[in-house]
């Protein structure tokens, strides 16, 4: 009975939050280039295809950029788990489960648990590369 409560108490943790799928991410960005631009300042960012459901990039400074898979943690295999970068700019959210997460990938509210997926970033002069 013990080791079914144990159980029981696991699968409750784990089950609404499955791993998020993989999928290999190998993007290569012209920060000059036009479909680019909001990257030219603090805070901009740019929605690409790629990874699970594509990605988000915010740039944090002239020379540090972020990148996040837009499959929201909660729930990843739910077909409307989908992050978008909220109007205001401030933050990220999940509309199907109401999570939000702050423009460094980390949970602010919802029933997430766990941070957007992050993916290496390098910058080579105007080039942007984006790995995992």
């Amino acid at each position: 009975m013990l080791l079914a409560a144990g159980l029981a108490a696991c699968s409750s943790n784990t089950a609404a939050e499955p791993g998020i799928p993989s999928a290999v991410v190998s993007e290569q960005l012209n920060l000059t280039n036009q479909q680019y631009s909001a990257l030219r300042f603090d805070n901009g960012y740019v929605y690409l295809g790629g990874g699970v459901r594509g990605l988000v990039v915010v740039r944090q400074n002239a020379q540090q950029y972020l990148a996040f898979e837009r499959n929201c943690p909660y729930e990843p295999y739910n077909a409307c788990a989908k992050v978008t970068v909220d109007k205001s700019g401030f933050f990220m959210a999940d509309s199907c489960c109401g999570s939000r997460f702050d423009m460094r990938g980390q949970v602010t509210s919802g029933p997430a648990r766990r941070p957007l997926r992050q993916y290496s970033t390098a910058l080579s002069g105007n080039l942007l590369y984006i790995t995992n």
